[in-house]
C-alpha cells in the first residue's frame, strides 16, 4: 500500500523523494512522516495472528450510495452475494462499523425480500438466515443502511493515519483553498465503515457501485464506468462495475471536481484525475504510467490483468498512496509544477502502486502477517522500474536508501518479515515489511539469477491468480522453478528477525602466495540466526579481475585464494547486494583502487564514504575526494560534498572554485543545493555574497531556498529586502525558509501561513506550525491573533487523523497558555498604572483579550470532544 506513508524511506544526502507506505510504501519513498518504532518486547506476546477463518465466501457486492454533505453521512443500499465456504451454515457475520441499519432482508430466487432477524453492536452484524445453506448454495442479503464516519472513534496508526474509511473534505465548501471531495481508504479494515462486508485480505469479490452525486462532480471507482444517468433532481448516478475479484479493502470511491486526462496502454484506458489547475501537468506527473504497465507486464510475464488503470489525487489523504484495484489514490503532494517536478518527483509512488496490481491485488497476502508479500514486492517494483528506465546506478541508489532506512529502524525494532505476533495489524507497515522486504527479494534474485527469479514470480502469480498466498507459496514457487530446497533462505530472511553484522579482514602471505579473507558474523545469535550467505568475491590482480563464489555459513570462516602476486583489491560482496551492517577492513589504498576500478556505483559510494570520514589535504585520499566531486553519478558528487570540510578549510582556493562551478552549472538541482550549502558553511559570506545572491536566479526552488536561508542567517537586512519578491515565486521548498523569517514579523502574514500549512508535507508542516505559533504569540494585534487561531482551529477539525489534529490542538493549547501569561502580566501592570485614561485603555484591552481567550478555550474544547 500505502506508500509509506510511513515514510520509511531514508533521504540519502537530501536528494531522494520518499516514500512507505504504497500500500505503497505503506512508503517511501516514504518510500511522509517518521515511523515510530515499537520496542521489540511488545512483539513477544504469545498472540498468534492466524489467517481469518472463512465461514462464508464473499462472491459479489452491489452498492447504491449517495451523500448527505451537511451531516457527512453516506446513505447506502447493499446487495451482498455470499456462499458457505465449506460447512453448512444458518447465519453470517458481517463487519459494519458505526452504521444505522434500516431494512435487512434475504432476496430469494423470486426476487422477494424476506426480512431477517439480526443483532448489531455497532461493529458486527449478526444475521440469522431463513434456513441452513450448504456449500453449493449462494444467498443474497439486502441491507439498507446509513454510514456515520464522523461519529466513529478515531483510530489509525503511524503508517495509516486514520481508520474512518470514508472522508468528507471541505464538505461545506467554507475553505476556498480546498476542494470539496469525498474519498475512501480501506486498508487495512476500514471499508466496513461505509459498506457492510467481510473484512480481511482472505476474501475476494466482484462488485458494482452506483454513485449518486451532483452533476458538477466527477466520480471514480473500481472497474469500468458503464453508464452515467442524469436524474430529475439535478443529480447524476454513475454506474461502476468491476468484473474481476479483489479483496474488499481494495474497493474505493472518490468524488470531486476533477480534470480527467486520458491516456491508454494498448486497449486499456489509463486516466489521471487531478485538480483542474494541474490538468496541463498531468502527463508530466503520470505520463510514464503506460510504459510502466508495459514494462511490468513483460518483466513479470503476466500481462496487466485488470479492466483499466486510473490514478486520482485527493486532498488531506491519510497515507502516502493506495493501490485500490484499477483506481489508485494519491495525496495532493503528487501535484507539482515543472520546477517542483525537476527538484524531485514522486515516480516511486507510481511504480510502487502499479506493481501492487500484481502483488497485492492479483495475488493478495492471505493474512496481515504476510503483508510483506504485498509491500516487499511493491518496494522492489520501484527498484525494477528505476533499473529499467534510468539504469542500475539509479536503482542501486534507491536500494542504498532503503537499506539505510531499515538498518536505522532495526536498532530499536527488528522483527521477522512474516510476523505472526503483533499488537496492531497496521504496525506491520514499516521499514521491515517495505525496505527489508524489497532487499530480501533483491538478494533472492541475485542468488537464483534473473531468469529463474522472474520465471518463479510468473509461476507464483499465475498459480494464485485472483486468489491469496502466504510466504510458503512464494517459497514453493521458487523451489518448483529452481529445483532447490530454499527453506534455509526463507527461514533466515522471512521467518527470522534481524540481519547479519559482518566483519571482513584480509591477509596476504608473500611466501605462500595466498590471500586469506576472514569473514565473521557478529550478530546476537540469541536473537538472530547464523546466516547462510552466498557471496561473490572479485579479486583484482595483474590488471585483471577474477570472480569467486563462496558461501559463508559459519560464525568465523576463512577463504584462501592462490594468486601469483598480492592483489590490488579483494572486493567481498562484489554485487553489493547483501543486507547487513558491514565493517570492511580494507586499506585506504585499496578503497582508492576500488573507486577507480570496481564497476558499481555502490563500490564508489563505499570508497568515498569511508575515505571522506578521515583524510588530510595533499594526499591520495584528498585527490580522491576532488575526483569524486566530478563523478558521473550525482549521488557520488553529493557524498563527496558531504565530506568536503577538510579540503574547504585547508585547501580553500581550488575547492572554492570547484564549488562555485557546481553551484552555477551542475545539471542536478540537489547537487547545486548541496554545493551551495558547503559554500555558505566554509567560505565568508561578506566576501562571496554575489555567489549566494546569484543562486536566487536558479531554476530550482530548492537551490533558491538554500540561498535564501544562507542570506537570512547572515544578512537579515538583505533577506528582508528580497523576501517580497521571493514569496511571489515560491514553491513548496521555499515555504519553510519564509516561515522562519516571518515568525518575527509584526505584519499580517496569516494568509502566507495558511498557504504554507496547506502545501507543506508532514516534516516541514511541523516546522511551519511552530513558526506560526511563535508569530502569533509574539504578535500584539488581537485581529491577527484571531485570524491565525481560526486557521489553526479549521485545520484541527479536519478528518485526516488524530496525529494531524493533535499537532494543531497542541499548538492551540500552547497559544492559549501564552495568552494566559499575557493576561496575568497585564493584571500585574494595571496595579502600577496611576493615569486614569491609560488605565481605562489597558483595562479595555485586557477585557478584549480575556473575552477572546475564553471563546478560544470553548472552541478548542468543542473540537477535542
Amino acid at each position: 500500500m500505502l506508500y509509506l506513508a510511513i515514510m520509511i524511506k531514508t533521504i540519502i544526502w537530501g536528494i531522494s523523494i520518499i516514500f512507505l507506505i504504497s500500500c505503497s510504501t505503506k512508503s517511501p519513498v516514504s518510500k511522509t512522516k517518521p515511523t515510530k518504532q515499537k520496542e521489540a518486547e511488545s512483539y513477544k506476546k504469545e498472540i498468534y495472528r492466524s489467517t481469518y477463518t472463512k465461514f462464508v465466501d464473499l462472491i459479489h457486492t452491489r452498492l447504491e450510495v449517495s451523500f448527505n454533505w451537511k451531516a457527512k453521512e453516506l446513505t447506502g443500499k447493499a446487495v451482498i452475494t455470499l456462499q458457505p465456504h465449506f460447512y453448512p451454515t444458518d447465519s453470517v457475520v458481517l463487519n459494519a462499523r458505526g452504521m444505522y441499519i434500516g431494512e435487512l432482508a434475504l432476496i430469494n430466487e423470486k426476487g422477494e425480500y424476506l426480512p431477517l432477524k439480526f443483532e448489531y453492536d455497532s461493529l458486527l452484524l449478526h444475521i440469522h438466515l431463513d434456513r441452513i445453506y450448504n456449500k453449493e448454495e449462494s444467498f443474497k442479503l439486502y441491507i439498507d443502511y446509513t454510514s456515520h464516519p464522523e461519529k466513529l472513534k478515531a483510530g489509525g496508526s503511524e503508517a495509516i493515519e486514520s481508520n474512518k474509511g470514508l472522508y468528507f473534505i471541505n464538505a461545506d465548501s467554507s475553505d476556498a483553498d480546498t476542494p470539496t471531495q469525498v474519498w475512501t481508504q480501506g486498508e487495512t479494515e476500514s471499508n466496513s465503515a461505509w459498506f457492510p462486508t467481510i473484512e480481511g485480505p482472505q476474501q475476494k469479490m466482484t462488485q458494482e457501485i452506483y454513485i449518486t452525486v451532483d452533476t458538477a462532480f466527477t466520480t471514480l471507482s473500481n472497474g469500468l464506468l458503464l453508464s452515467s444517468t442524469i436524474n430529475k433532481n439535478g443529480t447524476k448516478t454513475d454506474y461502476w462495475k468491476q468484473s474481476l475479484p479483489a479483496a474488499p479493502y481494495l474497493t474505493m470511491i472518490a468524488v470531486g471536481n476533477y480534470a480527467v486526462v486520458k491516456d491508454k496502454w494498448k486497449n486499456i484506458e489509463v486516466n489521471y484525475y487531478v485538480d483542474p489547475p494541474y490538468e496541463k501537468y498531468a502527463k508530466m506527473i503520470f505520463g510514464n504510467t503506460p510504459e510502466m504497465i508495459d514494462f511490468f507486464s513483460e518483466k513479470l510475464g503476466v500481462p496487466y490483468p485488470w479492466e483499466k488503470y486510473s490514478q486520482i489525487v485527493v486532498h488531506d489523504f491519510v497515507s502516502g498512496a493506495m493501490e485500490n484495484t484499477t483506481a489508485v489514490v494519491h495525496g495532493n503532494n503528487m501535484q507539482q509544477d515543472p520546477r517542483e517536478f525537476k527538484d524531485g518527483n514522486y515516480e516511486d509512488y507510481i511504480s510502487h502502486e502499479l506493481i501492487h496490481h500484481w502483488f497485492g491485488d492479483l495475488v493478495t497476502c492471505e493474512s496481515w502477517s504476510n503483508i510483506a508479500l504485498n509491500e516487499g514486492f511493491a518496494n522492489y517494483g520501484e527498484y525494477l522500474w528505476r533499473e529499467y528506465k534510468y539504469g542500475r546506478e539509479n536503482a542501486d541508489n534507491l536500494n542504498l536508501g532503503d537499506q539505510s532506512g531499515y538498518l536505522n529502524s532495526a536498532t530499536q525494532f527488528d522483527p521477522p518479515l512474516i510476523r505472526f505476533q503483533y499488537d496492531d495489524r497496521e504496525d506491520l507497515y514499516d521499514a521491515v515489511s517495505y525496505n527489508k522486504g524489497g532487499r530480501a527479494l533483491h538478494m533472492l534474485r541475485k542468488y537464483t539469477g534473473d531468469k529463474a527469479f522472474f520465471e518463479s514470480l510468473r509461476y507464483y502469480l499465475n498459480n494464485h491468480r485472483f486468489g491469496t498466498a502466504e510466504v510458503h507459496d512464494l517459497r514453493l514457487a521458487f523451489e518448483k522453478i529452481t529445483g532447490e530446497d530454499l527453506n534455509w533462505y526463507f527461514n533466515q530472511w522471512f521467518l527470522s528477525g534481524g540481519h547479519p553484522n559482518i566483519y571482513i579482514d584480509y591477509k596476504w602471505s608473500d611466501s605462500l602466495k595466498k590471500e586469506t579473507v576472514t569473514i565473521k558474523q557478529k550478530q546476537d545469535f540469541s536473537k538472530n540466526p547464523l546466516y547462510k550467505i552466498p557471496l561473490d568475491i572479485d579479486i583484482y590482480y595483474n590488471g585483471k579481475v577474477e570472480r569467486k563464489k563462496v558461501i559463508v555459513e559459519e560464525a568465523t570462516q576463512e577463504f584462501q585464494f592462490d594468486l601469483p602476486s598480492k592483489p590490488d583489491l579483494v572486493n567481498v560482496d562484489a554485487e553489493k547486494m547483501l543486507l547487513c551492517n558491514k565493517n570492511d577492513n580494507k586499506t585506504n589504498k585499496e578503497f582508492i583502487f576500488q573507486y577507480e576500478h570496481a564497476p558499481l556505483f555502490l563500490d564508489r559510494y563505499e570508497a568515498v564514504s569511508k575515505i571522506g570520514s578521515n583524510y588530510s589535504i595533499k594526499t591520495p585520499e584528498a585527490n580522491l575526494m576532488i575526483e569524486a566531486l566530478n563523478d558521473k553519478f550525482y549521488s557520488i558528487r553529493i557524498a563527496a560534498l558531504n565530506n568536503i570540510g577538510e579540503l574547504a578549510m585547508n585547501d580553500t582556493g581550488s575547492v572554492k572554485e570547484i564549488l562555485k562551478k557546481m553551484i552555477s552549472s551542475d545539471s542536478v538541482p540537489a547537487v547545486r543545493e548541496k554545493a551551495l550549502t558547503g559554500f555558505g558553511k566554509y567560505f565568508s559570506y561578506s566576501a562571496n555574497k554575489e555567489v549566494i545572491v546569484d543562486a536566487l536566479k536558479d531554476s530550482s526552488y530548492k537551490v533558491i531556498a538554500r540561498a535564501f536561508k544562507i542570506i537570512s542567517e547572515k544578512d537579515k537586512a538583505k533577506a528582508n529586502e528580497l523576501v517580497a519578491v521571493i514569496e511571489k515565486d515560491s514553491g513548496r521548498a521555499l515555504l519553510p525558509r519564509l516561515s522562519e523569517l516571518y515568525s518575527n514579523s509584526s505584519e499580517d502574514k496569516t494568509a502566507f501561513y495558511k498557504r504554507a500549512l496547506r502545501l507543506t508535507s508532514y516534516y516541514t508542516r511541523q516546522t511551519v506550525l511552530k513558526d506560526f505559533q511563535k508569530y502569533l504569540e509574539n504578535n500584539k494585534s488581537l485581529s491577527i491573533l484571531s485570524k491565525g487561531t481560526d486557521i489553526l482551529l479549521e485545520r484541527a477539525k479536519r478528518p485526516i487523523s488524530r496525529y494531524y489534529r493533535s499537532s494543531f490542538l497542541n499548538v492551540l493549547r500552547e497559544i492559549e497558555s501564552s495568552i494566559n501569561k499575557k493576561i496575568t502580566k497585564s493584571e500585574e501592570e494595571l496595579l502600577t498604572i496611576k493615569d486614569s485614561i491609560v488605565l481605562t485603555e489597558k483595562q479595555s484591552a485586557l477585557l478584549e483579550l480575556k473575552t477572546f481567550k475564553n471563546k478560544l478555550h470553548e472552541k478548542i474544547n468543542a473540537i477535542e470532544k
